[in-house]
């Protein structure tokens, strides 16, 4: 069976042959009948964010109390879920929401992983998952650690009990990026320690040296802004794999390589994707967004790769569609929306903006375009919850909404990123127009602002400020300490906001993902500490948006401020009022 095979016994609630089949091949994984590859790639058609996945798993585990396949698959249903509600962005443009969501489900999926370790004697999947898990929330090892081997439970008894793992492996090499608080010099030691220790073969051992050439790309490109080494690597990784085209696709898209170097790499890109049934990664989108006409030979199979990929239930392929469709309309691809639909009917967050986008771009009739918006920003997606509050009336006409909600909408905007509304909602907290109580419900008052209040709304404001948005850094800027205190501040007077058009975000001009360290623990910090209060679950848009870049672009400050904390340059220290970073003093060897 198929991974979309194994998901529609799951949905349907067909449990007995789902469980009967996996049960089977991991009984034949630890007689050494199959491969871990074939045994993974099973298990990993559950790291997925389909909410209607949720029933069949309560009628699975209850069927199967105590069993290992299905608690493998749950758990990396909760990392699925926390990708999902992490989002795409960068670590400072994560939501509020995104932050709870992601600590949220990552502890369920650590949690769950680690049981299913004890009920079966080979738990190489649960191990792969917990690895997973610990790779986003960021390296806790030191280069001494690297150097003498010490390392975590989930490498250490998968590779006790597999000797010849690739994949566990290419887990720990992620683990150790730069980006993600290792270093070139952790990887490296690292792929040196698995050559010398004669456990894989020649093969195993030129992709895992092709991966560490790819990561030290990746690091190069969007971190250090070194183009010429960025494709440098990424050459030698794609002649040691085929597959890390990709990334030299990527590297080349970044240096603004000519269009024959790029369609050169696309081509071996593709080849190696369809021989080794490979899904695309959201960096490919980003370089094949970024492309002019010359890409139009190869758009066949783009579009056939993705199709295929997005038939299979890859939502991200899926959105790539719709994107291509109303980014670049002279290709003349599809729309994708029957496949979006679908994606969106699971809980995915971009896909519902994606249809929103399409529906904008084809004239749909009002209503249509409403309805869309609406669906995508029940999905928790900001930019959407920020367009329904703006335009409250005519949704309240169309959809019977109270009047209350509408407040509901500007909270969830701003609690899951839009700057905008993180700026409104400061606004009205301090102009003592609405409170968020205890139960995370923000209430209209007429009163003046409390401190919770106060807080609350400097958070907004300082978050916002941290992906350059003008009017959060002014209001900062101006504000006194006065201001912040319940005694002395005064009550804002505010004008009413002004409504804009919906614009898909500019994808050509947005980095591309890989779920970076840096400030994850600052920043989980900082959400705690100013929303407490608040239990929403939630998901995160996945790319950047076309005409609004000068709210999302990382400033040049900001970009080298990013790339100290990556590069070991700066720590985060936290105090009672919040958190700063300081200088990092190298320690003697």
């Amino acid at each position: 069976m198929n991974g979309p095979s194994l998901l529609n016994l799951l949905r349907n609630g067909d449990i007995e042959p789902l469980h009967a089949h996996l049960t089977d091949l991991q009984a034949q994984f630890e007689a050494g009948q199959i491969s871990e590859g074939d045994l993974l790639r099973a298990f990993r058609a559950f790291q997925t964010s389909d909410l209607t996945l949720g029933e069949g798993f309560q009628k699975w585990t209850e069927a199967h109390p105590g069993t290992y396949a299905p608690h493998v698959a749950l758990a990396g249903w909760f990392l699925g879920r926390g990708w999902e509600a992490r989002g795409g962005h960068t670590s400072n443009r994560v939501s509020d929401q995104g932050w709870r969501s992601l600590d949220h489900f990552l502890t369920q999926a650590d949690g769950c992983a680690r049981h299913a370790a004890t009920l079966t004697d080979n738990p190489l999947a649960a191990w792969n998952v917990i690895g997973l898990a610990s790779n986003t929330r960021g390296c806790q090892l030191s280069l001494h650690d690297v150097q003498n081997q010490q390392y975590p439970d989930w490498f250490t008894r998968a590779v006790k009990d597999n000797p010849g793992t690739l994949a566990l492996r290419r887990v720990m090499l992620l683990h150790l990026r730069t980006e993600w608080g290792g270093g070139e010099e952790h990887m490296l030691t690292f792929v040196r320690q698995q050559q010398d220790a004669g456990l894989l073969g020649q093969s195993d051992i030129q992709r895992l040296w092709a991966a560490f050439h790819s990561h030290v790309a990746h690091h190069a490109q969007h971190f250090s802004q070194d183009h010429a080494l960025a494709v440098e690597r990424a050459r030698i990784a794609a002649e040691l794999d085929p597959l890390q085209s990709e990334q030299l696709l990527i590297a080349l898209t970044g240096a603004n390589a000519s269009p024959s170097e790029r369609l050169d790499a696309l081509r071996r890109y593709l080849s190696a994707a369809q021989q080794e049934n490979s899904v695309p990664s959201g960096n490919f989108g980003w370089a094949v967004l970024k492309a002019g006409d010359w890409i139009k030979p190869e758009l066949p199979r783009i579009t056939a790769l993705l199709a295929s990929a997005a038939q299979d239930g890859d939502a991200d392929s899926a959105v790539l569609l719709g994107r291509m469709h109303f980014v670049h309309p002279a290709w003349g691809t599809q729309s994708a929306r029957a496949v979006l639909e679908i994606a969106r009917d699971q809980g995915h967050t971009a896909a519902a903006e994606t249809i929103a986008y399409l529906s904008e771009h084809t004239s749909a009739p009002a209503e249509q375009q409403r309805a869309d918006i609406l669906k995508a920003a029940d999905l928790l997606s900001g930019e959407m919850s920020w367009h329904v509050y703006q335009q409250f009336p005519e949704f309240q006409r169309q959809f019977n909404l109270e009047p209350r909600q509408r407040f509901k909408y500007l909270h969830r905007a701003a609690d899951g990123g839009e700057n905008d509304a993180r700026f409104e909602l400061a606004r009205q907290l301090r102009a003592g127009n609405v409170e968020l109580g205890e139960d995370g419900v923000l209430r209209p008052v007429d009163t003046q602002p409390i401190q919770a209040s106060l807080e609350y709304a400097r958070h907004l404001l300082e978050r916002a400020a941290m992906t350059d948005h003008g009017p959060s850094r002014k209001a900062l800027k101006s504000a006194q300490e006065k201001d912040w205190q319940e005694v002395t501040a005064r009550r804002l007077k505010l004008k009413a906001v002004r409504a804009k058009q919906l614009t898909p975000k500019d994808e050509t001009d947005s980095r591309p993902f890989r779920v970076p360290w840096f400030l994850i623990a600052a920043l989980i910090f900082g959400v705690f500490r100013a929303c407490s209060h608040m239990n929403d679950s939630s998901t995160a848009a996945l790319l950047d948006p076309v005409q609004r870049i000068e709210q999302r672009e990382v400033s040049a400050e900001q970009q080298r401020f990013i790339e100290r904390v990556a590069a070991g340059e700066l720590q985060p220290v936290f105090e009672k009022d919040g958190v700063h970073f300081e200088p990092v003093t190298p320690k003697s060897p």
